[in-house]
């Protein structure tokens, strides 16, 4: 009889790899670099990047609510229909409980959280937000928070991601309506991802600590 044991959420981060590394994480994105490569003290794990934020460089939590993803960006390893990609997916408990012992060891000094987006944009994006939320209330975490904005999450969810995050970002992939069609067929150009943009820059202006930043 063979028995299939679940990874933990170590293991589970550790399969993660290098999944976020074209993704910003801090202000100077040419700058950040995995510090397993570059440091004498090897980290647990190899998605902790040393990034640029507007407190000093700092070890960076780079995860992802999931990998699994129903829309199909051609140039996305986690796109819909790659049978060969491996599927991780964390609830928002669990990662904020791991990333919350990785921060007492001193291991990492923030998170950077994007997810792939299964069962549409605004369930994505409301377990990015209760991430976050355990994090700041059960945790009291009061240190540097990314949080991606899913295309297509609504107005609320970007006004309360920006309440819980020291920066947010948004992936643009392409400048124009038939660019982002080629790249991201399922992507809408002006419902989900402009209108987000607008949204951002325009709270940004009541939150001077904000940082913003869109993704490409």
């Amino acid at each position: 009889m063979n028995f299939q044991v679940a990874p933990d959420a170590y293991e589970k981060l550790s399969l993660l790899d290098d999944a976020t590394r074209f993704e910003p994480a801090g202000a100077e994105p040419l700058t950040e670099t995995n510090p397993i490569a570059t440091l004498r003290k090897p980290k647990p794990l190899p998605c902790i990047s040393e990034v640029s934020t507007p407190t000093g460089t700092k070890p960076i939590l780079k995860a992802m609510i999931t990998t699994a993803c129903e829309r199909d960006c051609f140039y996305c390893p986690f796109r819909a229909g790659r049978s060969k990609t491996q599927r991780i997916t964390f609830s928002p408990d669990e990662m904020a409980t791991t990333f919350d012992t990785l921060q007492r060891a001193g291991q990492v000094d923030g998170i950077f959280l994007s997810s792939g987006i299964i069962k549409g944009s605004v369930t994505t994006q409301d377990k990015i937000i209760d991430t976050a939320e355990i994090l700041r209330k059960k945790y009291n975490y009061r240190g540097y928070v990314h949080l991606k904005v899913m295309p297509g999450a609504d107005y609320d969810q970007v006004r309360r991601t920006m309440q819980l995050a020291d920066r947010v970002s948004v992936n643009l992939e392409a400048p124009t309506l038939q660019r982002l069609q080629a790249l991201a067929p399922k992507k809408g150009f002006w419902a989900e991802l402009v209108t987000r943009l607008r949204l951002e820059f325009g709270r940004a202006a009541f939150y001077p600590k904000y940082q913003f930043a869109a993704g490409y």
